[in-house]
């Protein structure tokens, strides 16, 4: 008891100090890449968390709700880079980071890149994927421009062109 007394008025008195504050404790984040401290910054586009160590390290990561989340990233399915969405006259879509190397294209299905079943390219055997054109959807191989196979659209899957045998 005599204890309880004491932490007390040590309580009181140090809550009367003016300069003293009492809050919740900062909690710190490490970067996954060099284990250094993450460090909530500021850029154009808002805030953000990266590495204590940039230039060294360039790790960052998004500010959602004071914590640092990392997006996620999908891969182009060619060459495995990873793929970003962009706008053209108002149209979303995500197209590999390595262009103008690798031309691959997807359309933006709800912020994500679309998920289409692999359709075989009957001409040079990779997969098909849908593309919006001026005259409207199509699929067209994934290796364009070395493989210049398409196949027109019937509501979201490709119509095959019949057998001519």
């Amino acid at each position: 008891m005599a204890g309880d007394r004491l932490t007390n008025k040590w309580e009181k008195e140090f809550l009367d100090q003016a300069e003293s504050k009492i809050g919740t404790p900062m909690t710190r984040y490490l970067c996954p890449k060099c284990k250094s401290e993450l460090t909530l910054k500021t850029g154009k586009k808002g805030e953000f968390w990266g590495c204590s160590e940039y230039p060294s390290c360039d790790y960052t990561a998004d500010n959602v709700d004071g914590r640092p989340v990392r997006k996620k990233r999908y891969l182009c399915p060619s060459c495995q880079n990873p793929l970003r969405r962009r706008e053209y006259k108002g149209e979303w879509f995500w197209g590999c980071t390595d262009y103008p190397k690798c031309k691959i294209t997807l359309q933006d299905e709800d912020g994500v890149p679309a998920t289409t079943k692999k359709y075989p390219c009957r001409a040079c055997g990779h997969y098909l994927v849908r593309k919006k054109g001026a005259k409207g959807h199509f699929w067209g191989c994934i290796k364009y421009p070395e493989c210049r196979n398409t196949l027109d659209d019937d509501r979201g899957l490709p119509k095959l062109r019949k057998s001519t045998k």
